[in-house]
């Protein structure tokens, strides 16, 4: 369903880059607040970042994830003729 999740590399390349997504934000997370600069927008960001990245990898590691295609019991549709 996602480009690229049949490739054989697909589910070793969508682990390496969650794991490196949680400690890339870890890390960033800590110089934040290391500087004093990690306050309620940035733990926001951090939070948007994450769910950009790591739910679309999940769903190639676990394809159960993603919702099956529904085929219509009708047909893929009608066409209704105009006269």
């Amino acid at each position: 369903m996602l480009p690229g999740d049949r490739k054989p590399w697909a589910k070793t390349v969508a682990r390496i880059v969650i794991c490196f997504t949680i400690v890339a934000l870890i890390v960033l997370a800590f110089v934040l607040k290391a500087y004093n600069t990690l306050h309620i927008p940035e733990v926001v960001g951090l939070l948007l970042l994450f769910l950009t990245i790591v739910p679309p990898n999940l769903a190639i590691i676990y394809p159960w994830l993603l919702p099956a295609n529904r085929i219509s019991p009708h047909g893929p549709g009608t066409k209704s003729t105009v006269r």
